[in-house]
């Protein structure tokens, strides 16, 4: 990691892409809440004001430099510094100080969103505002599967927090352009087969037909289900599983400093009728045990480039590391705005 100055933490390109990015779940900030924040290589603070809304700032106070996140707390929409009182608002203005004038310092602000029960931050080096907006997860992922009412997070605690690991995110990304590997690193039977893809500017999908891990028709042909991989930027992905299980899942990659990340896994599960809590449990632990298959391969892997590619699979990820370096930092970028 290399520092310029004391405001200024420059990070490898690659762990400083610009897009959305999970910071937590909306279940871990009541109004008036505060939670210290490490992301990027920068302190800040998160909170939800006394309404409800969520705001983050750079982490301390002009005043003295204290640490908003350590015994701060909320007033209204604002944060109140924990050391002598001087109240910030979501805007990093100054807003009050109890013993004097209020100061022209500002606080950088950054931009949140939450969406899905999951807050989001966007991070972009050179300060500019975000250019494009998350989507509701299930509107985003609807198929012509029927799915029904959804398990809220909290209730049926699917949220899962992985930890700080050596991860970056241009290695998470390229697993939805990777059928292959889930014969050898999920034990599949068969390989998924690639129906279609779609890229834009904000988003790359894939849609895969697998084989149903449901019983076999006795007098039929099994049935296929439907998976469907979406990657937001570089830092969020959408997958929706249709058929038999009817999961949605939500898998971030926050990047901390230069070599670690924040990885977060977040299931939404469909009711079912009759199902018993022990039974839920299972299905959810089933589910939940597929995703550190991959965290034991990524936490260990090296970034190769160029990487020696089947002819078979040479277009999509050529495709997806052109599409994952447009989120990087060019040259020049760093420091040009606000942080």
């Amino acid at each position: 990691m290399v520092t310029d100055n004391e405001t200024e933490v420059r990070l490898p390109s690659w762990m400083a892409p610009t897009g959305w990015f999970v910071v937590a779940w909306s279940h871990e900030l009541e109004p008036g809440g505060i939670k210290p924040l490490k992301v990027f290589g920068q302190d800040l603070v998160l909170y939800r004001s006394n309404a409800g809304t969520v705001h983050c700032l750079d982490a301390f106070c002009q005043h003295l430099g204290a640490h908003l996140g350590y015994g701060g707390t909320v007033s209204g929409d604002c944060v109140v510094c924990p050391f002598h009182g001087w109240t910030w608002g979501p805007d990093g203005r100054n807003v009050a100080v109890p013993e004097g004038r209020t100061s022209k310092r500002r606080i950088t602000p950054w931009p949140v969103c939450e969406q899905n029960g999951i807050i989001y931050l966007w991070h972009d080096v050179a300060g500019r505002s975000p250019t494009w907006t998350l989507p509701d997860i299930f509107e985003d992922l609807r198929d012509e599967y029927p799915t029904g009412e959804f398990w809220d997070v909290a209730a049926a605690e699917t949220a899962f927090d992985y930890g700080r690991l050596p991860i970056q995110p241009r290695m998470v990304v390229e697993n939805i352009v990777d059928p292959a590997h889930f014969r050898y690193v999920h034990h599949t039977r068969d390989l998924p087969t690639l129906v279609s893809y779609e890229v834009t500017d904000s988003f790359f999908m894939t849609k895969l037909r697998v084989h149903s891990r449901g019983k076999r028709k006795v007098d039929g042909p099994r049935r296929e289900d439907t998976v469907t991989l979406k990657q937001w930027g570089v830092g969020m992905a959408y997958t929706r599983f249709s058929g038999r299980d009817n999961t949605h899942s939500a898998i971030s990659v926050t990047p901390v400093d230069a070599h670690n990340s924040i990885l977060r896994q977040t299931l939404f599960i469909e009711k079912i009728d009759g199902e018993t809590d022990e039974q839920r449990t299972a299905r959810i632990a089933a589910i939940e045990s597929v995703f550190p298959e991959d965290l034991a391969i990524w936490q260990r892997q090296r970034f190769i480039e160029p990487p020696s590619l089947q002819t078979e699979e040479a277009k999509l990820f050529r495709m997806m590391r052109r599409w994952a370096q447009s989120f990087c930092p060019k040259p020049g970028e760093y420091g040009a705005g606000s942080r």
